[in-house]
């Protein structure tokens, strides 16, 4: 079986980008035959060949370089412009398709429907559509993913209600033959070895507890709601000594604004650290004792995975897939958005009982080690990949 994986625009080697590549190398372990596409000169296209997969140039044609969602937000002549390079691009994915000699193509998100869904359908290759983290469906997008649904031989999840959360239930009703739902996995090997003994907090030579948030500086990641919880945390303790340390690019520069606001709002300027984008995320999590996501939404993300296996503790949103791989209070903490009081109150119960603390550690690094490995990951894709191509050549 021979697999062509695309991945339009990736940006650096962030979450899925790195995901896509743990995936093709766990595939290649089982006997497939992977290719990876993505822009040249792109990170992903050079880790891909230092880590021996096979990789191809298949660059973006003009203003579809845009990222994100900008690509759907012009109107009037851009977007006839637009048809025109999307059927240029597609065009290039049915050459590359048929040059690799792909059995099955792969694409991740909408934008890899948009840019290679028409090109796959020429080539008559069959996809696998990997969602992975989508907005829900409104407008011109609803289109998109009624155009993905439609195309897709599978459609893969990262969590068991993405299909109504992302579609809405009609769409999922209509096409649930077509899902999966795949905790995708992360490389245990790469990280330090999990459960082990952790500070609780507050080591004896007085250094503050280190509280990490990780993600771009945005409202889908809202770090404005850390700081209120902060702020709460210094009324219900305010002798705890800690630190918080945000690690992730500044998006929006309006949020970004209102952010260092709340923070300065709330007197936390001096315990507050915006590190900006960061490559050693791992690094940064050995030396955390709280890993804090208050995302609005959300799918599975690595860092989540990464911190329960390291033993670090975990206070999430129920947003996405989190609350289904963190068990609130036995693997971590999961709270709704509506109650920053009840977040302090973790962050105090993490800090203030170790033991309860440690106990949380120690399931959650078993958890992770037992099902967060790219083995199990790996092989459930397979078997989603051969029944798609078995299906096509009947």
């Amino acid at each position: 079986m021979k697999l062509l994986m695309y991945m339009p625009t990736p940006g650096g080697l962030t979450g899925a980008p790195r995901r896509m590549l743990t995936l093709a190398r766990e595939l290649q372990s089982l006997g497939v035959a992977v290719c990876v596409a993505s822009d040249a000169g792109s990170e992903v296209l050079k880790a891909a060949r230092q880590q021996g997969i096979e990789s191809v140039e298949l660059d973006p044609v003009g203003g579809l370089k845009t990222r994100g969602a900008d690509v759907f937000r012009r109107g009037g002549l851009f977007r006839v412009w637009l048809l025109v390079l999307l059927m240029l691009q597609n065009l290039r994915v049915f050459r590359v398709a048929r040059k690799v000699g792909a059995d099955v193509v792969w694409l991740r998100g909408s934008k890899g429907v948009l840019f290679a869904g028409a090109g796959c359908l020429l080539a008559r290759r069959p996809v696998v559509w990997d969602v992975d983290y989508e907005l829900p469906s409104v407008g011109l997008v609803r289109r998109l993913h009624r155009f993905g649904l439609w195309l897709a031989s599978a459609v893969v999840f990262q969590y068991r209600r993405a299909p109504e959360a992302i579609f809405g239930s009609d769409l999922a009703i209509r096409y649930q033959r077509k899902f999966s739902s795949i905790i995708p996995g992360i490389e245990l090997s790469r990280l330090p070895t999990g459960m082990r003994v952790h500070s609780g907090g507050q080591s004896l030579s007085g250094k503050p507890a280190v509280i990490l948030q990780v993600g771009t500086v945005c409202d889908r990641k809202n770090q404005c709601f850390t700081a209120d919880v902060l702020a709460k945390v210094r009324e219900l303790a305010p002798t705890l000594n800690f630190e918080w340390l945000i690690a992730g690019g500044l998006g929006d520069e309006t949020y970004v604004q209102k952010a260092r606001g709340r923070v300065s709002e709330h007197g936390l300027t001096p315990v507050t650290r915006f590190l900006g984008w960061r490559d050693d995320v791992v690094a940064l999590m050995s030396a955390a004792d709280l890993l804090i996501m208050p995302s609005r939404d959300e799918g599975v993300p690595n860092t989540v995975q990464e911190a329960m296996y390291m033993g670090i503790p975990v206070l999430v949103s129920d947003a996405g897939g989190m609350a289904e791989v963190v068990d609130h209070e036995v693997t971590g903490w999961v709270r709704s958005l509506d109650s920053p009081e009840d977040w302090a109150s973790d962050v105090v119960s993490c800090f203030g009982d170790a033991a309860q603390a440690e106990s949380m550690r120690l399931r959650a690094s078993r958890y992770a080690s037992h099902n967060f490995g790219t083995e199990a990951w790996g092989k459930r894709y397979l078997s989603v990949l051969r029944a798609v191509l078995s299906r096509a050549v009947r």
